[in-house]
């Protein structure tokens, strides 16, 4: 089970990546429109928390 739920999370994470490069982001520039569905089902973009604080953390392997 252990496997397949490693599977799993890899081939979602390969949706994370951008066809190409990304331009760079300084700091207070406005957030780039994007989502992403969490294993809950729901659909999470910037936008719903417009107004709040957003801190996003994601953990890359080169």
């Amino acid at each position: 089970m252990s496997r397949i739920a490693t599977c799993v999370v890899f081939l979602l994470c390969l949706g994370l990546y951008p066809a190409g490069p990304a331009k760079a982001q300084n700091v207070g520039d406005a957030v780039p429109a994007f989502s992403l569905t969490g294993l809950d089902g729901r659909t999470y973009a910037p936008a719903n928390y417009e107004g709040s604080v957003l801190a996003l953390y994601y953990l890359g392997h080169n």
